[in-house]
């Protein structure tokens, strides 16, 4: 029979105590879980909108003549160095480029983001860099120097084709 404050009661109640705190832990690790893969998912969402095209250049409403003339004046070692990559090219090659990069500024936010996925997730989606692997070095690669050039890119001329000779 069991009697009131008998060893045998007070080791069921620290039985069910035990499985409270069981309970409550598990519930507890749970709920970080599920914040530490909601705080990844939106780390990872963050990440993508600057990889591999910085989100500068996501958003800008500058055209590649533009960025190319502010990359020039804020950073001219990039210029001079994409520069005299581009006039080693050839002449297709050159055309192409400037083809593509007017093409991909031509589009909205949304399409450019489209783009950026399926460069990262793709490597043969983007056939000019077969030609030449650095074709929009200027213009996707460095977080800074597009930030840099998307800042001042509004204070120069849409459409000078000049900044292509150098």
């Amino acid at each position: 029979m069991w009697r009131h404050g008998s060893g045998g009661m007070q080791t069921v109640t620290r039985k069910m105590t035990s499985m409270r705190r069981t309970g409550v832990l598990v519930a507890l690790l749970a709920v970080l879980i599920a914040v530490a893969v909601a705080i990844a998912a939106v780390t990872f969402a963050d990440a993508t909108d600057d990889y591999p095209i910085p989100r500068h250049m996501l958003r800008t409403t500058c055209t590649a003549e533009q960025i190319l003339a502010a990359a020039r004046d804020v950073e001219p070692v990039y210029y001079e160095r994409y520069m005299t990559d581009y006039n080693n090219k050839s002449p297709e090659v050159q055309r192409a480029v400037q083809d593509r990069i007017h093409w991909f500024y031509s589009m909205d936010y949304a399409g450019r983001r489209a783009y950026s996925e399926r460069t990262a997730t793709d490597a043969f989606y983007e056939q000019l860099a077969w030609n030449w692997p650095n074709w929009a070095k200027v213009f996707f690669n460095n977080k800074g120097l597009a930030a840099r050039t998307t800042e001042i890119c509004g204070q120069y001329p849409r459409e000078d084709a000049f900044v292509w000779v150098w």
